[in-house]
């Protein structure tokens, strides 16, 4: 049979797909895609809502408008991205489930999702399986994991809380106290601001995550505790987007007066959802209210991606790392896992806030905002910190 120019050309569904030669025509050899493997956090094996919603859709965002931008582009190499999601239940993703992504999907890169000790774990199982690629992860984190294959494009703890401190300046006579989760991970955090927040410490509180039976989002009785010692800065590391619970149900208890209530991670969407009287400090790597040309080109173009109309932190970080991935294969001039791993060390990309650089260890230095929110209203620039530089503890 031989297959003219035209019919070739117009065939529906027509694929190249076998080594046999059509007659009069050399294949053309289109490359590959590059997976890229996202967790996502929505339900456990249980059937509970992990409650992240407002994160997984910021996450889609900002990963997917980075792909299109990407693709547009002609890919990474000539190589288009595509995205292949997986729920990890809101826990580090087993063994299994990372397997299936570097091998039954062929993922040359991994996002590593909400939870903290994610990087770590999901490293671990690579490096149990033989397998190297990049694990990228887009929210912040305690910055006590340092490993060849963890990149990070979100603030450590250590980078969030002196910036706050140094806000409130020296004048400012502490009395905090702290809530963080249970998790593992989130023990670490509290060990952290144990000795980090100045002032003696008036109280220090590990809270749930979604578990069956449990009443994740509950902070009465912590707000009730931290007024009767007479806490003045209340501290929260709680990961979870309802965190925003314990300044509201401060306000409905009467006892948010005179005491300011630090995020280490707040967002817009939060920010929405804030009670009359209720108001907040954080210190985010983006804020989306700012009025700088290049963040407005950014929410506009994140804007016009499904559920574009609320932009967050999260969609930027996200943004930023699938860009990075690109900028790394493109230094190493190989646009593969072992490609993206060669060009992450030392690599400087620029964002929509200034340059983010990656050092040694794989965290970020980039500009940060102390930002503040009232009322339900927008969060807002107060300060913006041009470079704050990358903290661990490795």
């Amino acid at each position: 049979m031989v297959v003219t120019r035209r019919e070739f050309m117009t065939g529906t569904g027509a694929v190249l797909a076998t080594s046999r030669t059509v007659k009069g025509f050399p294949f053309i050899v289109q490359p590959a895609a590059l997976k890229v493997g996202v967790f996502i956090s929505e339900r456990d094996a249980q059937g509970v809502d992990e409650l992240l919603v407002p994160y997984v859709s910021q996450m889609r965002i900002g990963l997917e408008l980075a792909a299109s931008e990407i693709n547009a582009m002609g890919g990474i190499r000539g190589r288009g991205i595509e995205l292949v999601y997986r729920d990890d239940g809101g826990s580090p993703a087993s063994r299994g489930a990372t397997e299936a992504l570097v091998g039954q999907d062929g993922c040359e890169a991994i996002i590593s999702g909400f939870v903290m000790a994610s990087p770590r774990i999901i490293a671990n199982h690579l490096a149990s399986l033989g397998v190297r690629v990049p694990v990228l992860h887009g929210f912040w984190s305690e910055g006590s994991y340092c490993g060849p294959l963890a990149k990070y494009f979100a603030p450590t703890a250590r980078q969030i809380v002196p910036l706050i401190r140094s806000f409130l300046g020296d004048d400012f006579r502490a009395r905090p106290f702290s809530i963080s989760n249970w998790t593992p991970t989130g023990r670490k955090v509290s060990d952290y601001l144990y000795g980090a927040l100045g002032g003696p410490h008036t109280g220090d509180a590990l809270v749930t995550t979604p578990v069956l039976g449990n009443h994740p989002g509950e902070y009465r009785g912590l707000m009730r505790w931290a007024h009767e010692v007479e806490s003045n800065i209340i501290w929260n590391a709680d990961p979870r987007p309802y965190a925003v619970n314990a300044v509201n149900q401060a306000v409905e208890l009467g006892v948010s007066e005179r005491k300011i209530f630090a995020y280490l991670d707040f967002s817009e969407w939060q920010a929405s959802r804030l009670l009359h009287g209720a108001s907040i400090l954080t210190c985010v790597p983006f804020v989306a209210n700012d009025r700088d040309n290049a963040v407005r080109d950014f929410v506009s173009r994140a804007g016009r991606m499904s559920g574009g109309e609320l932009v967050t932190h999260v969609a930027y970080t996200h943004y930023n790392a699938l860009m990075a991935l690109k900028a790394a294969m493109d230094r190493s001039g190989e646009a593969s896992a072992l490609g993206g791993l060669a060009g992450f060390d030392g690599l400087t990309i620029e964002t929509a806030t200034g340059p983010l650089m990656l050092n040694g260890h794989g965290y970020p230095s980039m500009p940060m905002f102390i930002a503040a929110a009232e009322d339900g209203g927008p969060l807002t620039v107060v300060r913006k910190i041009d470079q704050a530089i990358s903290s661990m503890v490795c």
